[in-house]
């Protein structure tokens, strides 16, 4: 008995020692790597890469994601095993809801049974704004009473970029179920959509078909209808206003304005489009775009920003500025919204809501001469408010974010305006207007409307 016993406590302790060893040897055994875009936009599905890389013993684990620090819900594994090589790949649904104007980190942990822990950190910067569009790409078989329909849908998707979107039909106002839900979209994609026939009881002169397509949220929706598309293809296109620059010396590219954390190489005698200086007072670093859509900083001294004037002649109608706005799905949490063309130094007014703006107002304006430009962004007007320095004053002033605003031209501490330009490039970053127009939008136009800056 005595000797059986010894023999079971000698196998046990044996088993003992070779698993402790295993597991420290397997302690050393495991690495990884992980890698992301470093420019993502609200609502594209990005791809998280994780190269795994283990020993001889297989090694069980799981993937946790933190985005700043929270755990990211739904995303991640819950179990599986790491052999000598894995490449594990994980989608990131990028939220609505992030700062644009910080960088964000989302941290990949990975446990394994072994008892390591090991981190992968994947710094990226956030747009706001998707910048996709679509098209009927084919006309219904049959728009006459008791036909079933079919519209097919085509996807403009810039950079390679895939997005998740929620869809919504309407015929004559009327949810079509059938065709609701959630697509995953990219450049060139196309979706075939069949309404049956019982919503189509109406004659093809009161026929209407509306799709929506909500991408972040509702960071934006775009809505096409049917019954408009003749209409919207006569519309002018209006473009972003770009500033180029040329690059006078091989320079780094920086992912912040403090010219740290190396981005790329940027060669001399390359065009970029200038974006924004780090400050207007200072003028040390300047942000901009490449070919290739990295944006990145580099030394202000290393680039020359081009001195043309790209106002082009105001030649929009109603209709011209009504169709962007709604073809581009922009909304306001107020009856109001406001879009600042910086092409054509205009500032128009609409009333309604989204899908439905209609043009008020509109003003000559002057934004951002090309070294201090008015981004191009959307923001919110957050509150009125007046400047008062040593040399000026500006009373009203519509106040956005971080220093930019909509007020009328400075005026000097005697009343004599010190800068009559309008409808040209001018400010340091602001919209100025004349003072009887920004007047009219103090009066008129409530706090929180959303402002269009494009």
């Amino acid at each position: 008995m005595k000797k059986a016993l010894y023999l079971i406590v000698t196998i046990v302790f044996a088993l003992s020692s070779f698993c402790c060893a295993g597991y420290a040897s397997e302690n050393q055994a495991v690495s990884m790597e992980t890698s992301m875009a470093t420019n993502l936009v609200a609502g594209e599905v990005a791809r998280v890469n994780c190269r795994i890389t283990g020993g001889e013993t297989l090694v069980g684990a799981s993937m946790e994601f933190f985005l700043d620090g929270s755990p990211v819900q739904g995303m991640g594994s819950a179990y599986f095993v790491i052999g000598k090589e894995n490449t594990e790949v994980f989608d990131f649904f990028v939220p609505s809801n992030l700062n644009p104007y910080y960088q964000h980190t989302l941290l990949a942990v990975l446990k394994c049974d072994n008892g390591q822990e090991l981190y992968g950190a994947n710094i990226f910067t956030y747009s706001p704004q998707p910048d996709v569009s679509m098209k009927f790409y084919t006309t219904p078989v049959e728009v006459n009473a008791g036909y079933e329909l079919y519209y097919g849908i085509e996807f403009s998707v810039p950079d390679g970029k895939t997005y998740a979107a929620n869809t919504a039909t309407y015929v004559r106002g009327v949810t079509v179920p059938e065709a609701c839900g959630q697509i995953i979209i990219y450049d060139g994609f196309k979706i075939l959509i069949s309404v049956p026939q019982m919503y189509n009881m109406t004659d093809p002169s009161d026929f209407d078909f509306v799709y929506d397509v909500s991408i972040a949220s509702g960071t934006q929706n775009l809505r096409l209808s049917s019954k408009e598309l003749e209409a919207q293809k006569n519309a002018k296109v209006i473009k972003p206003l770009i500033i180029p620059a040329s690059v006078l010396k091989t320079t780094n590219g920086y992912s912040n304005s403090s010219l740290t954390g190396y981005v790329t190489t940027v060669n001399a005698g390359e065009v970029v489009e200038y974006l924004n200086p780090d400050n207007h007072n200072s003028m040390r670093a300047a942000k901009i775009k490449l070919s290739s859509g990295v944006v990145c900083w580099v030394a202000m001294s290393a680039i020359y920003i081009s001195e043309e004037n790209y106002t082009i002649p105001d030649e929009l109608t109603d209709y011209d500025r009504e169709a962007f706005v709604n073809s581009a799905g922009y909304s306001s949490p107020t009856d109001y919204l406001i879009w600042v063309n910086k092409e054509r130094q205009r500032l128009t007014v609409f009333m309604g809501n989204q899908g439905n703006w209609h043009v008020v107002r509109t003003f000559p304006v002057a934004t951002g001469k090309n070294q201090t430009p008015t981004p191009t962004t959307v923001c919110e007007y957050k509150f009125k408010t007046r400047w008062e320095t040593a040399t000026y004053i500006c009373d009203p002033v519509l106040s956005l974010y971080d220093g930019y605003a909509i007020h009328n031209q400075p005026v000097s501490l005697s009343g004599r305006v010190t800068d009559t330009t309008i409808g040209n490039p001018a400010s340091a970053g602001c919209i100025r207007m004349l003072k009887e127009d920004v007047d009219w939008v103090y009066l008129y136009v409530p706090v929180k409307t959303t402002v269009v800056l494009y």
